[in-house]
């Protein structure tokens, strides 16, 4: 009984915000609220009808309905006091570009180079580490060694994703649908090389499709329905692909089971948010925040650097959770504000998240440069990472990236500039 007046909070929750979210679609076509709101949705509520089958028809255990009830409504509040600080508490009018203006030749070229740099890094850091590690996928006998002192350069990880900012320049500098497919097979064919390479990474496949799908809803190649379709093909590749990476063999019924938690554990951890709810927390404050700062700090310039790095991630993981493998755990956005300063941040931190998202729809809707749409759409992985992994993971992941996107443009930039120069001089 409790389960199913659960239900029926659920269905009006998602009913009420799906609402909004296609309201917000017909009326502003694709927009990074858009994304926002569909990577919030599916970590938040997409698992809950999973682990109600999970127990239904599995026994499982999952958490208890007050907890359930405590996590969907404040994820439901949360969500209100995001949608209210995007559209009130930023609300100053975008002035949308104009993809037809004329972009001067420096800008392409600045933008051509930048694209070849940025792809450099990714694959040369790519080759350095199979270089120092082999092919992980079949030297490895479990997941959990990818963050052992078996990997070397485990630090080089963080470069392979510029190839897919590299392939939005290259799309932009022209957007076509030839060069929409190139991006994804680009992307697509890196991502199975970086699978392979660390041992089951599946991100920059799973994100590669994801741009292909945003920017085929931008430009009109694809329909908002063919979201639906692509979502479950997705789901499924990413299912048999986790079953490589954990070296699982399942048949029968322990498949089933084996889809739907994986499948939830993978899209939607909202039972850790659940979790978090009801667990004893110390809080840490903005601690975290810096603390995650530290993994881009070498252990050479930094010999007392700590092993474990104090973040939400690892709280949640090693303290609440008890789990020392070495993996960190995701604690979901709300989980990690709550860790952090508890409901009063959580409020606080919502109302930060929806100027955060209203930054990136001015800078994309108001500069048709390709090096600006290639940097917002470049974030999606970050704002996956903060919905997902949590607001501390989010800030020293997005000031990583703009600090290499921003090192790497202005190269090019100043390559650029004294070409120009010395064309004139000769």
């Amino acid at each position: 009984m409790e389960y199913m007046l659960l239900t029926v909070f659920y269905v009006v929750a998602t009913s009420g915000i799906f609402t909004v979210i296609y309201r917000s679609y017909v009326q502003q076509g694709f927009s990074f609220h858009f994304l926002f709101s569909l990577i919030y949705v599916v970590t938040f509520f997409a698992g809950y009808p999973i682990s109600l089958l999970l127990k239904v028809y599995f026994n499982a255990d999952i958490a208890p309905p007050e907890q359930f009830f405590m996590a969907l409504l404040w994820t439901s509040l949360g969500y209100g006091i995001y949608w209210g600080s995007y559209h009130y508490c930023f609300n100053r009018q975008c002035v949308k570009g104009k993809h037809s203006v004329k972009v001067s030749a420096f800008a392409k070229k600045q933008a051509n180079l930048t694209a070849y740099l940025l792809a450099t890094v990714a694959v040369i850091s790519l080759g350095y580490f199979i270089y120092l590690n082999g092919l992980l996928l079949f030297r490895l006998e479990k997941y959990s060694q990818i963050f052992s002192s078996l990997v070397s350069g485990v630090a080089l990880k963080r470069f392979f994703y510029f190839l897919l900012p590299a392939l939005l320049i290259f799309y932009f500098l022209k957007p076509n649908k030839m060069r929409w497919w190139l991006l994804l097979f680009g992307g697509v064919s890196f991502g199975l090389l970086t699978y392979v390479a660390v041992g089951g990474t599946r991100a920059n496949i799973a994100l590669a499709v994801m741009l292909f799908i945003l920017i085929g809803l931008y430009q009109g190649y694809l329909r908002l329905s063919s979201l639906f379709f692509t979502a479950i093909s997705g789901v499924v590749v990413m299912f048999f692909l986790a079953l490589m990476r954990y070296g699982l063999d399942v048949n029968g019924k322990e498949t089933w089971f084996t889809f739907l938690y994986l499948t939830r554990d993978t899209f939607s951890p909202w039972e850790n948010w659940a979790r978090i709810l009801f667990s004893e927390i110390e809080y840490q404050g903005l601690m975290p925040i810096i603390r995650d700062f530290y993994v881009y700090i070498p252990q050479s310039l930094w010999q007392e650097r700590p092993d474990i790095v104090w973040n939400s991630a690892n709280y949640f993981t090693k303290v609440i959770l008890g789990n020392q493998s070495g993996l960190a755990i995701s604690p979901t956005l709300l989980g990690s504000f709550y860790i952090m300063g508890g409901y009063p941040l959580i409020i606080i931190g919502m109302v930060g998240v929806g100027g955060i998202i209203k930054l990136f729809d001015r800078l994309f809707q108001t500069f048709p440069s390709a090096l600006i749409q290639a940097y917002c759409l470049g974030n999606i992985f970050n704002l996956i990472v903060l919905v997902r992994e949590g607001f501390d993971a989010f800030v020293s992941r997005f000031c990583f990236f703009s600090f290499m996107f921003g090192i790497v443009s202005g190269i090019a930039y100043i390559f650029v500039k004294i070409g120009i120069r010395d064309k004139h001089s000769g």
